[in-house]
């Protein structure tokens, strides 16, 4: 008998009883449905915090003050930091940045609505030019910033809550900073699109703010860099020139990376995913069982086909092959339907995940990728089962005396 004979019998012998078949394959269907599941999910999401960061320019990086270094008041960071970084060869632009917090006069007089506002010099709306999505209008200039001026950009949202519609530039809203009332000229309206990751900010001139702060210091600067092929060294760099202007050591600054940032969430999302995919396995190797099981009950069912078989001259190794061969369809067959119903299960909950993301955070959660190496692996897995437990099924069923197999009932 030929190997496609081996197969043909097999196969022939799987369907001829369906509900068996099925029973069996469940173990494998659901220990590979769980890990598609899981590892199309986790690419989903991992794809979604990728799409958050290249929002924020994955080139950026924020230098900060390390406060856990002990550090005085003459290592505050102050935009002459910024003018000295501006030589570096690899940094494209940078801006010092400063939060301030306040509210905003709604359209109501007696209404008001407390807002995040920001000052950030001109490049700072290049290195984020999604968040600086103009809808009317423009950015401020340096010479509003040099001249510190009373100017700022709003967003739709807050367009209309202030003033009933969007284009309202050359519009003045009031602006409560510092415990003192400001009027601001609007110069821009920015797109509400990324609201929900970045908030409801209004910018203005870095110098404005410092001038209502009374201040030089800023809280952090952003850079923008050329390439990020050489990070950790024009980090380094970075912080030992702000060491060196404030006369101090390199401990007192960090800089921080959005692509180093992304990274690190990628590797604990392929941690995590790693982790329960291999807790998930477990329920292969008790499919693996269940196939075990069932073709042990298949060959002491068959004991008297088998018995034929020999008496016409099939030999232990034909014998032994067309039992191997229907335990690895079996779970070949498994891992086919498995891949299927993973994907199938990844694709509703993150229909159901990517409605929860959304009224959460406002963002849409990307959806689940299948993966063809993570499905062509569990694929060779489930028949490695297949093999590994219809081993010793087929060895018993092979080394069945043939006149005993023909004398049982």
């Amino acid at each position: 008998m030929n190997i496609f004979e081996n197969i043909s019998a097999a196969i022939s012998s799987v369907f001829s009883n369906k509900m068996r078949t099925f029973l069996t394959m469940i173990g494998i269907i659901i220990g590979v449905s769980s890990v598609i599941t899981i590892t199309a999910l986790g690419k989903g999401f991992e794809n979604t915090i990728k799409s958050a960061f290249d929002i924020l320019n994955s080139k950026s990086i924020q230098i900060v003050t390390n406060w856990s270094s002990g550090v005085t008041s003459k290592d505050n960071i102050s935009i002459d930091d910024a003018e000295s970084l501006k030589s570096h060869p690899n940094i494209k632009y940078v801006s010092g940045y400063v939060s301030l917090r306040g509210s905003i006069t709604l359209k109501n007089p007696e209404e008001e609505e407390t807002v995040n506002m920001f000052g950030s010099e001109v490049e700072f709306s290049y290195m984020q030019k999604n968040f600086f999505k103009l809808k009317y209008g423009r950015v401020f200039t340096e010479k509003e910033n040099s001249t510190k001026a009373k100017v700022c950009l709003i967003d739709e949202n807050m367009a209309m809550k202030v003033f009933g519609r969007k284009d309202v530039v050359g519009e003045e809203v009031n602006l409560f900073i510092n415990n003192k009332d400001y009027k601001f000229q609007v110069v821009g309206v920015i797109s509400s699109e990324n609201e929900a990751l970045m908030g409801t900010m209004i910018p203005m001139p870095l110098n404005t703010a410092l001038d209502i702060y009374d201040t030089e210091q800023v809280d952090m600067l952003y850079v923008e860099l050329n390439d990020t092929e050489n990070l950790t060294r024009t980090k380094n760099e970075i912080v030992r020139i702000l060491a060196a202007n404030h006369n101090t050591t390199d401990d007192k600054y960090m800089a921080i990376s959005n692509m180093e940032q992304i990274k690190q969430i990628e590797q604990v999302i392929n941690m995590f995913t790693v982790f329960i995919g291999f807790v998930a396995s477990i329920s292969l190797l008790v499919g693996g069982i269940g196939v075990m099981n069932i073709m042990l009950v298949t060959v002491t069912e068959r004991t008297r086909e088998i018995g034929i078989r020999k008496s016409l001259g099939a030999t232990n190794s034909n014998i032994k092959t067309q039992f191997l061969i229907e335990s690895m369809f079996i779970c070949a067959l498994g891992g086919i339907i498995g891949i299927i119903v993973g994907y199938s299960v990844s694709m509703v909950l993150g229909n159901f995940l990517n409605s929860f993301f959304t009224i959460s955070t406002g963002m849409e959660m990307k959806p689940p990728v299948l993966s063809m190496p993570v499905s062509i692996g569990a694929m060779l897995v489930s028949t490695i089962v297949g093999v590994i437990f219809g081993v010793y099924p087929a060895g018993k069923a092979a080394k069945l005396d043939p006149i005993e197999a023909l004398r049982y009932e």
